[in-house]
């Protein structure tokens, strides 16, 4: 059996994922492979999943694709992907969150440092869908990437 969370080599980023059944479909997210050369951007985006309020990792890569890692699932495994990017402790990130912020209108950048805390997602027409109904689909992301990033 593989070791479930995340996992750096000399040139990836794995993930690799808790079956559904133990974590529950609310917080699942597929296993991928990213190269560390083709990751763009980090961000955390706090989310609402039934009455709890949870955190996914989103890692978009060159071509703006967006993997999820549900943070409170694997905490575990963080030291050494916070290390590698050079990242603040990601608990940290977490608590700069009120509770209203977990309601899918708020993902912010924590890599590059460039571009640290800036909106991954411009503020239009599809957030305003996406918070609408984030709280039953709370893994879902839909949005117009912020065009000061590109």
């Amino acid at each position: 059996m593989k070791k479930t969370g995340i996992h750096i080599t000399d040139s990836e980023l794995i993930f690799t994922a808790f079956p559904s059944k133990e974590i529950g479909l609310a917080m699942y997210c597929k296993s991928f492979k990213i190269l560390l050369k083709d990751i763009k951007y980090i961000a955390v985006s706090p989310r609402m999943a039934l009455d709890d309020e949870v955190l996914f990792i989103l890692i978009i890569g060159k071509n703006y694709k967006i993997h999820k890692i549900p943070f409170e699932h694997i905490s575990y495994t963080f030291d050494t992907f916070e290390k590698h990017f050079q990242l603040n402790p990601i608990h940290e990130e977490w608590g700069k969150f009120e509770y209203e912020d977990h309601y899918g209108k708020i993902d912010k950048i924590i890599y590059p440092k460039e571009f640290y805390w800036h909106d991954l997602f411009e503020n239009d027409w599809k957030l305003t869908v996406r918070k609408l109904y984030s709280w039953t689909i709370p893994k879902s992301f839909f949005g117009n990437f912020n065009k000061n990033l590109k």
